[in-house]
Formats: structure tokens, C-alpha cells, sequence
């Protein structure tokens, strides 16, 4: 067995992909084990044949593997003796419900005040690749006015991670007493906002901080292995 995975790197060692976390945190739920291949933006056209555009892609026993949900699928199918992401398939749709919740809701409400950090902290020669590329996300408006838009979006985070901090005020994790591909999904996305975002992202005794530092340290402190900030108060 050969495992390698591609992950997005920035600047000084920061990982800014939330798929990338959300495999990484997949291999450690199933105890495998895989090299560490570091992309910048600009490099992912180099992977396997080149047909990838973007990360993850899992290498394993020379096959390449895309997305993180065939990602997560594969090592399922491929790792049977080691403890399931989706022991159900309740638990997949589950999965991703909280990825289409989360995207719709909270992932879009931090972007304007996530995006210019992530161009600040990217690699120097994917700097015009990102700012092109965000700002086409942002329809037209630049990356400076989408910076001035942040705290207005943080507050409307804020409030849509309503139902994650109520279920999170009954149990641990989203799975239950113990984390499951749901929770990786969820914390994949301030595990983005830990790589570049420089100031605090909850508030103080908030159940989604708390939920998000037992992330971090789980499997060895995966979370705290690459740089990042505090953003849990």
C-alpha cells in the first residue's frame, strides 16, 4: 500500500484548502498514513496525468483520485479492516447535508473577509492566479472592497452557525459522542479560516469554539500541525 496526497500549500507553510483538511482528517480517522505532497495553486496542473484542477488528489498505488467525497468513498471501499467514515448510508447523506448547509449558509457568509487573506497568504507566484480568480467569484467587485464587506459577513456567520452551536450544546460532536466525517467537513472550513485569518472568529465561551479546539487536537493534534492563528477565543 502507497499512499500520497496533494495537498494546498501558501506561504510559509500554510495549508488553505478545507477539502485537503477534511481528507487529511479522514486518513487519520482510519489510521492510515499518507506522504505529505505540498502544491501551490499553480502546481496542481502537474498532478498525475494533469487533468486535475483542484485538490485534494489522493495517489494510491498509482492511481489518482480527486475530490475529497470519491476521496473519502475510496478509502472506505479500499480499507474495509479500519473504522468507516460512513458506517451507514444515512451517515453519507448526513455528511453531506451539513457540507450543503454549510456552504449555503455559513462558507459564503465569511468569503469576503477570508478572501483577501487568502491572497495575502498564498504562495507570491499564485498571487495573480488567486486575485483573478476570487475576484470573478465575487462578481466583478475586487478584493479590497470584498475585505471592507468582511465584519457585515462575519456577523451573518454568526448567526447561521445557529444550529451547529445548538446541536453542539447536546453533544460533542455532530456525529454524537465522538467525531465523524460530518465534524471533518464542518471544522474543514475554519481550519480554511485558521490558515489566513488573523484575528478571532468566535466569540468567547461559544460551543462552536470549544467544539473546534477538540478538533484541533484530535489525532495527535492534527489541526495545530501546519501554521495558523487563533481564531478560537
Amino acid at each position: 500500500m502507497a499512499l500520497a496526497l496533494y495537498d494546498l500549500e501558501g506561504r510559509d507553510g500554510r495549508r488553505m484548502s478545507p477539502f485537503c483538511w477534511r481528507t487529511k482528517y479522514a486518513l487519520a480517522h482510519k489510521g492510515l498514513t499518507a506522504e505529505d505532497r505540498p502544491v501551490g495553486f499553480g502546481e496542481i496542473k502537474t498532478i498525475g496525468d494533469g487533468s486535475h484542477k483542484t485538490v485534494p488528489v489522493l495517489e494510491h498505488d498509482g492511481q489518482f483520485i480527486g475530490d475529497s467525497w470519491q476521496i473519502a468513498i475510496h478509502l472506505d471501499q479500499n480499507f474495509q479492516d479500519t473504522p468507516p467514515l460512513f458506517p451507514s448510508l444515512d451517515a453519507l447523506h448526513y455528511a453531506q447535508f451539513v457540507e450543503r448547509w454549510l456552504f449555503t449558509q455559513v462558507f459564503t457568509a465569511m468569503f469576503p473577509a477570508m478572501v483577501k487573506q487568502v491572497f495575502e497568504h498564498c504562495r507570491e507566484e499564485d498571487k495573480a492566479y488567486v486575485r483573478e480568480s476570487r475576484e470573478k467569484q465575487l462578481g466583478g467587485m475586487t478584493l479590497e472592497q470584498a475585505d471592507k464587506r468582511g465584519k457585515e459577513g462575519l456577523g451573518a456567520m454568526s448567526v447561521a452557525l445557529g444550529p451547529l452551536r445548538a446541536k453542539l450544546m447536546d453533544t460533542p460532536y455532530l456525529n454524537g459522542n465522538e467525531a465523524g466525517y460530518a465534524d471533518y467537513v464542518a471544522a474543514s472550513t475554519f481550519m480554511w479560516a485558521r490558515a489566513v485569518y488573523p484575528n478571532k472568529l468566535f466569540a468567547p465561551k461559544e460551543p462552536v469554539a470549544d467544539w473546534f479546539k477538540r478538533i484541533l487536537e484530535m489525532h495527535g493534534s492534527l489541526g495545530r500541525s501546519t501554521p495558523g492563528y487563533d481564531i478560537a477565543a
